[in-house]
């Protein structure tokens, strides 16, 4: 009889060592992974608390104005409109914090996909500087373009979205800037030569040495920083800002000096 013979299989092995080594990695990997997500979730609990806060104080406001007009006391008329006035103010305020709430989580929602449409740079970024400068809230300041007379490119965004980057930063430059001040729009290359940078420069109050690395957080509490003195600011315009460039493949920067003014920059892929 005839003895049948298998050839045995090739098995690779790994030393100690070798897994080991694999083992340390995953490890790292994981250690990794948990603190990103135990970051993402205190940035969470830190948002709902800073937005709970920032929703309370016009709601009470509004409930002690109405109280104060149906409280059986009799006011003059002076008194009636000065309540009415309060509680349109703080409903306005209201109002521009649940949608900036709504923008942001929805431009956060990489599930929702934008609405991309090829442009030339050069002349959208020109109407809208055009466009921009009729609103009377630039009729104090100095405002100037700045484009390199050979720049010649296209660019992929969600026009409705960059225009939102672009109100919210020459909106910013506005309330930072007094009566007078220089306002500049400046596109050109970026170091990285495939991206085109967008900057709203203005000679206007400043930020803080230490609060300039935080502006563009949407947990950052110091909302004095990115919308001083505004009655109707959510506190979410840069954080808003930075979403969208960060969803069209961009980036964004900040340089600013107290009582020296501000240069907020954002940057987009070339096509």
């Amino acid at each position: 009889m005839k003895k049948n013979t298998f050839a045995s299989p090739i098995i690779e092995t790994q030393t100690i060592e070798e897994l080991s080594k694999q083992l340390l990695e995953t490890t790292a990997q994981l250690y990794a992974a948990n603190e990103q997500l135990q970051k993402e979730q205190q940035q969470k609990r830190e948002m709902l608390a800073n937005i709970s806060h920032d929703l309370r104080a016009p709601i009470t406001a509004i409930r002690s104005s109405i109280d104060y007009l149906t409280g059986g006391q009799s006011l003059s008329r002076e008194e009636q409109d000065s309540a009415l006035q309060l509680i349109h103010r703080r409903t306005l305020t209201l109002e521009n914090l649940i949608q900036d709430m709504y923008f942001l989580f929805c431009v956060e929602d990489t599930s929702r996909a934008l609405e991309l449409t090829e442009v030339d740079a050069v002349p959208f970024f020109e109407t809208y500087f055009y466009d921009a400068i009729c609103d009377t809230k630039f009729d104090e300041k100095n405002m100037s373009l700045d484009i390199p007379e050979d720049l010649d490119c296209k660019l992929s965004i969600d026009i409705q979205k960059i225009i939102r980057v672009l109100d919210n930063l020459f909106n910013n430059a506005a309330k930072y800037s007094p009566n007078g001040a220089d306002i500049t729009l400046k596109i050109e290359h970026a170091t990285n030569a495939n991206r085109l940078s967008i900057s709203v420069i203005d000679t206007g109050y400043g930020i803080p040495a230490d609060a300039v690395a935080h502006v563009f957080s949407r947990t950052y509490t110091v909302s004095s920083a990115r919308t001083p003195n505004s009655a109707t600011g959510s506190g979410l315009g840069l954080a808003i800002v930075k979403a969208i460039a960060e969803r069209h493949g961009g980036n964004v920067s900040c340089e600013s000096k107290e009582r020296e003014g501000s240069c907020f920059s954002f940057t987009l892929p070339i096509l």
